[in-house]
């Protein structure tokens, strides 16, 4: 009777911890840019970047807080948790890409109303910087927004989003100095001055995506390669 009492207690943690495991996801993401887009004289207008509000900021691993479930929503990954390094490795080495963003991270499955958009930055001469910084209290000086702005290649954010089926939802800008006859002018601009000469280039694009599979967001100046897949 014992040895019954025991399985059933056993069997009834090993449940409740794959159903857990199922509702959970691992994503992961690359961005990387074209060393030498083909402008072939196309002209690009000069899009308004205006930050997203109450996005979410991936934690650190350090982080100890945990959630009802046990686990840390948003959590960055170990890099040996990544399943597209060899992905990445052959960008690194290509003559005509650069990878700006390798990042994994986990997050629970929630429906479109529940889901949340993941900040993803990328600043000139920087590592990815896309992890939040609970030490910082006060609210940042202007002129620390102007210097980012400058250094600014990559900011958005990437959400996921289950229900009936799985989706994606990409909303990246791409900050990119052009050639001033690529550039087109808004009747309101006379010239591309202020914080930043860069046109801000914009990636949006939702998708059906499916578990374990590679997803390529492709533009002429940029592309997204992601996977999403069950939490081990």
């Amino acid at each position: 009777m014992k040895l019954i009492k025991f399985y059933f207690v056993l069997f009834v943690l090993l449940f409740s911890y794959s159903v857990q495991a199922e509702s959970w996801y691992q994503v992961e993401v690359i961005v990387f840019d074209r060393l030498y887009p083909n402008l072939d004289g196309e002209q690009w207008q000069n899009e308004v970047f205006t930050p997203r509000k109450n996005l979410v900021e991936l934690q650190a691993a350090n982080v100890a807080s945990t959630s009802a479930e046990g686990l840390l929503a948003y959590l960055l990954l170990d890099d040996r948790r990544k399943r597209l390094n060899g992905v990445y490795r052959v960008l690194k080495l290509s003559s005509e890409y650069r990878p700006l963003i390798h990042l994994t991270w986990q997050q629970p499955a929630t429906e479109r109303r529940e889901s949340r958009f993941v900040h993803l930055q990328k600043l000139d001469g920087e590592a990815a910087i896309p992890v939040v910084d609970t030490n910082i209290t006060d609210a940042e000086p202007e002129f620390l927004d102007e210097i980012i702005m400058s250094n600014r290649i990559i900011d958005g954010s990437i959400r996921i989003r289950s229900g009936f089926y799985l989706h994606a939802d990409v909303d990246l800008s791409y900050f990119k100095d052009l050639p001033a006859e690529n550039k087109i002018l808004r009747s309101s601009e006379e010239s591309f001055t202020g914080a930043t000469d860069k046109t801000v280039i914009a990636l949006k694009e939702s998708r059906k995506i499916k578990l374990n599979e590679i997803h390529y967001f492709d533009h002429p100046m940029l592309g997204v390669i992601l996977q999403v897949s069950r939490l081990q």
